[in-house]
């Protein structure tokens, strides 16, 4: 709950999912598709509001850049 800082852990089924937490609290969530053989990347980043679609673009895609090279694709 952002209002007041208060966290509740949600009770959700089993699922084939990796999830990883980065120091800078970048989530990366990795499953295989449920339709196709893939497997699916999943990238939640906080970054500031303030920052405009050109700013944002440069800075995902770099995250993005980072998180690859960390798995070697």
């Amino acid at each position: 709950n952002i209002l007041n800082n208060t966290k509740k852990e949600i009770n959700l089924p089993e699922s084939d999912v990796l999830q990883f937490i980065a120091e800078d609290e970048t989530i990366v969530s990795i499953r295989p598709s449920g339709t196709e053989p893939k497997i699916k990347f999943y990238i939640g980043m906080k970054l500031p509001f303030n920052l405009n679609i050109y700013e944002l673009d440069t800075i995902v895609a770099k995250k993005i850049d980072i998180i690859k090279a960390d798995l070697g694709l």
